[in-house]
């Protein structure tokens, strides 16, 4: 068995971080929309994201409202 250490002391991490628990905003949606990578496979929903990227406006708005029915459920 390895000699034990001495180890600083290590403060605790903070567990109380801020999370915005509010439905996504238009620009938030589009932001991630333009972050996604292209030349990768498909996810679980078959939709390439070059699809998704080719009109961000288009995306943007119906993801918006998938959103705003999810959060007003």
């Amino acid at each position: 068995m390895p000699a034990a250490m001495d180890l600083p002391d290590i403060e605790a991490a903070h567990t109380d971080l801020p999370i915005d628990v509010n439905q996504p905003t238009t620009e938030e949606i589009r932001m991630a929309v333009r972050q996604i990578k292209s030349g990768e496979a498909a996810g679980p929903d078959n939709i390439p994201a070059e699809a998704l990227k080719s009109d961000v406006e288009v995306t943007t708005s119906m993801l918006y409202l998938i959103f705003k029915k999810i959060w007003d459920e």
